[in-house]
């Protein structure tokens, strides 16, 4: 939680970048038509924006940036670090703000940090069920869904409960109504262990794939109480799996190195080998 980095300057490695200590953190979003944006001192969020971006995320993201900080009474020079949503989502919309991130801590010397905006996403719906349920610490856990077109979504899974916030299955691009099946198999073995959740939360962009997600409960596979909400990514979120990271000592992500997680072909890629290949769907592609 973000409540265990609060108060302290934490050190991360900085491979001779400009400061030793990091206290002013920049989150930025833009894998999906929300672009987000936040400003972090210390753990604590300062100041937060999020718009309906579309498909303008490059002509936004810059000035909606720079309003924030200003309305903080902060310049980019006193920023210490940034984050970024490294994706899966948008192709162009993950690519944009990756590039804006490494640019800021490029020109400014300043550690880059990727994170996964499913992981984001899933860690805003776990916040939300803590302030409706703030006595309850049940184990469940958090499908993010993110619409990735033909029947198909970017997905993970996530656990929280007694043990703290864990990975149970890494992002990917999924067909849902066939992935449900290896996920009750999965939630059921984990009942055989002991560690099975009471719940099952599946949020982001759910609209599509609601009805699937319903049968698939009411036949009994998912073994679990399943909720479906929609819900999106906020920078805040970013920003606090940013600062755990920083909390836990790790290195920054190489400024040159770090690039967008897409799991998949761009339709652009998709579609040049189509041609190459004479038509039909390439192995791989969505």
């Amino acid at each position: 939680m973000v409540q265990a980095v609060e108060g302290e300057r934490n050190d991360m490695l900085r491979n001779g970048q400009r400061n030793e200590r990091i206290g002013k953190l920049l989150a930025i979003d833009t894998s999906t038509s929300v672009l987000t944006v936040a400003l972090s001192v210390d753990g604590k969020i300062v100041s937060e924006r999020s718009s309906q971006a579309e498909r303008n995320h490059s002509i936004k993201l810059l000035p909606e940036i720079d309003d924030m900080l200003k309305d903080a009474g902060a310049l980019p020079s006193d920023l210490d670090a940034v984050a970024v949503g490294t994706g899966p989502g948008s192709y162009t919309g993950v690519r944009i703000g990756v590039t804006v991130a490494k640019t800021f801590a490029w020109s400014l010397g300043i550690p880059v940090i990727g994170v996964s905006g499913l992981e984001a996403l899933a860690l805003g719906d776990a916040h939300t069920l803590e302030r409706e349920h703030p006595s309850s610490n049940a184990p469940r856990w958090y499908v993010p869904l993110l619409d990735a077109r033909r029947k198909q979504a970017f997905c993970a899974v996530f656990a929280s409960g007694p043990n703290g916030w864990q990975r149970v299955a890494e992002d990917g691009i999924r067909v849902v109504e066939n992935w449900l099946e290896p996920l009750g198999e999965l939630l059921a073995r984990s009942r055989e262990q002991g560690a099975g959740p009471e719940g099952i939360l599946f949020g982001g962009e759910t609209a599509g794939f609601r009805e699937t997600i319903l049968a698939w409960s009411e036949s009994g596979r998912g073994t679990a109480a399943t909720d479906i909400r929609d819900s999106g990514i906020s920078a805040a979120e970013i920003a606090e799996l940013a600062w755990r990271r920083i909390g836990s000592g790790a290195e920054a992500d190489d400024t040159h190195a770090l690039v967008p997680n897409y799991t998949q072909l761009a339709e652009a890629e998709v579609k040049l080998l189509q041609k190459e290949n004479g038509g039909g769907e390439p192995f791989g592609a969505s």
